[in-house]
């Protein structure tokens, strides 16, 4: 069986949605019977999160830089693991230093940008950018096997680095395959569960809630973690209809995603939202922007759309909040329906099935 060697500059909760999808992926595809192994920096949160790399060979190494993640055993500890593949999570950091150096040493690499080739993320620290590319990321690139989460990724990867096409595979992020349990309360209110982050407009989201007219009705409820900066903030604007309750894992976030009526995500720039992903299984109605890459919700009458500039968010949240218990139990019955296609046991199997057909005559 194929031996794996997974990168990944956090192996804890601070890489947010990266940690549960590397996680995820690594831990079903070793239950396959793969031999696999994840590299990758430990923090204050290391120990805590450990248990989700089951049936994986857990190499750490501290992170002594701070979170660009470069540590000079890592170099070693992936040769010593004799990998068949290096998959690479992640890039503008070390991540990009390893997948380098190992396809320079002649060992298929895979890279898995996670977003991180969208345009409004290129467009941010340009010139740090422009050099870190220059000396990791295109050198990577021009040796590497590529995977994108969605259509909308695989374009940006190929505006980036044109002439990878047949380099260039598309598999989305997964979700776990145990059963979801019911909710033993009636679902209520609007949930936002992720990264307090610039990117994902949770200020903004926040504001515009507390602008809507009070007639609505609603309540809005986030969930999250970021820098100390940008959660003081919302700790500022949470007032009357929004709450904010910190970070939540485990039961307690199934029990927000399970509890909530809508999920939203009023995004700038996603890979494919674990977020979403989650809260669709759990039976969540989403509200989401064209950039959080899942069109087919859109098409398929599950979510409701927003604009990225809230223009339209008073219509929505209207149409939303106004929404019957008839239209509501058809719309998350199919989210729970649509979900199954991303469990973890079939995207794994995949992966596997991408990993044999890069190393062809190699097994």
């Amino acid at each position: 069986m194929v031996r794996i060697v997974h990168y990944s500059t956090s192996l804890s909760r601070s890489a947010g949605g990266l940690y549960t999808a590397v996680a995820g992926l690594a831990s079903a595809t070793a239950a396959l019977g793969a031999e696999v192994a994840i590299v990758g920096g430990a923090d204050e949160f290391f120990e805590a999160d450990r248990a989700a790399w089951q049936g994986v060979d857990v190499r750490p190494h501290a992170l002594k830089h701070g979170p660009y993640g470069f540590a000079f055993d890592a170099f070693s500890t992936i040769a010593a693991l004799k990998p068949d593949i290096v998959h690479i999570n992640g890039i503008w950091s070390a991540a990009s230093i390893y997948g380098a150096v190992s396809a320079l040493r002649g060992v298929p690499v895979v890279v898995s940008p996670h977003g991180m080739l969208d345009p409004w993320i290129l467009s941010r620290s340009r010139l740090v950018k422009t050099v870190h590319s220059t000396l990791f990321e295109r050198p990577m690139l021009a040796r590497a096997h590529v995977h994108a989460l969605s259509a909308s990724e695989r374009e940006a990867v190929l505006a980036y680095m044109p002439g990878i096409e047949s380099r260039t595979f598309t598999l989305p992020n997964g979700i776990s395959d145990t059963p979801v349990p019911a909710s033993p309360t009636p679902r209520q209110g609007v949930l936002y569960l992720g990264r307090l982050h610039q990117k994902k407009q949770v200020l903004e989201l926040m504001q515009a809630w507390s602008d809507l007219p009070a007639a609505i009705g609603g309540n809005l409820t986030i969930a999250g973690w970021g820098d100390a900066a940008y959660e003081a903030e919302v700790t500022r604007l949470a007032v009357a209809g929004v709450d904010f309750v910190g970070s939540l894992y485990g039961e307690a976030k199934s029990a927000a995603f399970s509890s909530a009526r809508f999920f939203i995500l009023p995004s700038l720039s996603e890979g494919l939202p674990m977020a979403v992903l989650e809260a669709i299984q759990h039976g969540c109605v989403p509200i989401l922007t064209d950039q959080c890459n899942l069109p087919e919700l859109f098409a398929d009458d599950i979510a409701l759309r927003m604009n990225t500039d809230f223009s339209d968010f008073p219509a929505v949240m209207t149409r939303a909040l106004a929404m019957d218990d008839a239209e509501f139990a058809e719309r998350s019955a199919a989210a729970q329906t649509y979900a199954q296609r991303y469990l973890w046991s079939n995207i794994a199997c995949s992966m596997l099935s991408e990993y044999d057909r890069i190393l062809g005559p190699r097994r």
